[in-house]
């Protein structure tokens, strides 16, 4: 079917999920914002600054699975790049899109405001490439395809993607497909899917004390219910490291609180450290969630990640997290019924009676932690707020 970029690439985002886009408007974003306001389908949001923009966006696709902002030429993206990198970083899968020089402009080396004014117009998709999982400039050519390509991309590898729209193109007819956008992970390899649950489940059903760790991902890629499926079935305790705190529901009955190296409860630590299989998901250690580096995983650690798992020194690419771990629960052996190890937040429930003590660390915590009831929401700094309420 015949479409303009512009409507082809608004209709893809809304088949993607995409209820509303953030931004600011500029001189060459504003043929797409146009076409947005002439649809009619999704909802823009205008932010004061595009770096604004682009931390709602990555709050936006926190919670719906996917976000989007759109900026203009030069100062747009320069702008976002520290919100787009936060999203990169924390592997979250927003989509920043730049409306950007007309092509006109670039097959006639002309200068144009919001460049460098040096002849060169790939400033912006190199700053982009070092934290974006894709980049693309639309062209006439190549516009159906990766659109398509940034957008699956995003919402496969939850990483932030960047196109440039040049603003001369988003009228322009091309031939698109009329198919919707399916956003449908890439399936496993059946023979590798196979080994692979094959090998983690015989390591679980042999262990006699297994234990399961949890890194943000877990949250990103949807398996938390899986998770709690396979915890319940082998009996194995529940840690999170802080970045993925509350992705596990903390009143599971194997939940055991946050792993965070020599800075863990002693039950924590005990439970990871001195596991004799321990399943790590997209574990990715820095100094703030191994407790300045103190963190000590078992040697023989299993780590999963979104599209491969390292069991011993064999490692298996082309199978997704979901399907191995909905494929171990099925095929490991019950473990035996083993009592809850003591949970975090019965240890922080303790209260100070004694009303004439000193107000230190410690005790000022726990009083907090003694205010919270189910239901809660807490905003807290990335201080020492976050790391004294972390378990």
């Amino acid at each position: 079917m015949k479409q303009s970029v512009g409507n082809f690439l608004l209709r893809r985002v809304q088949e993607a999920g995409i209820r509303h886009i953030f931004g600011v408007p500029g001189d060459y974003n504003l043929e797409l914002l146009q076409q947005l306001q002439d649809a009619g389908a999704l909802k823009w949001v205008g932010t004061c600054n595009e770096l604004n923009a682009s931390y709602a966006a990555d709050g936006y696709a926190r919670l719906n699975g996917l976000g989007a902002l759109t900026v203009t030429n030069g100062v747009g993206p320069l702008s976002a790049i520290n919100g787009v990198g936060g999203s990169y970083s924390e592997h979250v899968p927003v989509i920043c899109i730049a409306g950007s020089i007309p092509l006109r402009s670039i097959d006639r080396g002309l200068g144009m405001h919001h460049t460098m004014a040096d002849g060169s117009w790939d400033h912006f998709l190199n700053a982009y490439a070092h934290v974006t999982a894709a980049h693309a400039r639309l062209t006439p050519r190549n516009a159906a395809t990766e659109i398509d390509r940034l957008i699956l991309t995003a919402w496969r590898e939850k990483l932030p993607v960047y196109m440039e729209l040049p603003s001369d193109i988003a009228y322009l007819d091309i031939e698109v497909p009329a198919d919707p956008l399916m956003l449908v992970e890439p399936s496993s390899d059946p023979e590798r899917l196979r080994s692979c649950i094959a090998a983690i489940a015989e390591r679980l059903s042999a262990a006699t004390s297994p234990a399961i760790l949890v890194d943000a991902d877990a949250d990103r890629f949807g398996v938390a219910s899986e998770l709690i499926e396979l915890a319940e079935k082998t009996q194995a305790p529940v840690a999170v490291i802080n970045a993925a705190k509350a992705v596990v529901d903390e009143t599971f009955l194997h939940y055991v609180g946050v792993y965070n190296g020599a800075a863990s409860e002693p039950h924590t630590r005990e439970a990871i450290e001195t596991s004799d299989c321990l399943l790590a998901i997209g574990y990715r250690p820095i100094e703030v969630t191994t407790g300045d580096f103190s963190a000590s995983l078992p040697a023989n650690t299993i780590h999963a990640r979104a599209y491969s798992v390292d069991v011993g020194n064999d490692n298996y690419q082309a199978v997704t997290l979901k399907e191995v771990l909905k494929g171990v629960s099925g095929a490991v052996a019950r473990g035996p019924n083993r009592a809850p190890r003591q949970a975090a937040a019965a240890v922080a429930a303790r209260a100070h009676a004694d009303g004439s003590a000193k107000v230190t660390q410690a005790a000022y915590w726990q009083a907090m932690q003694g205010y919270l009831r189910e239901g809660d929401v807490l905003f807290v700094d990335n201080g020492t707020a976050f790391h004294s309420l972390r378990s």
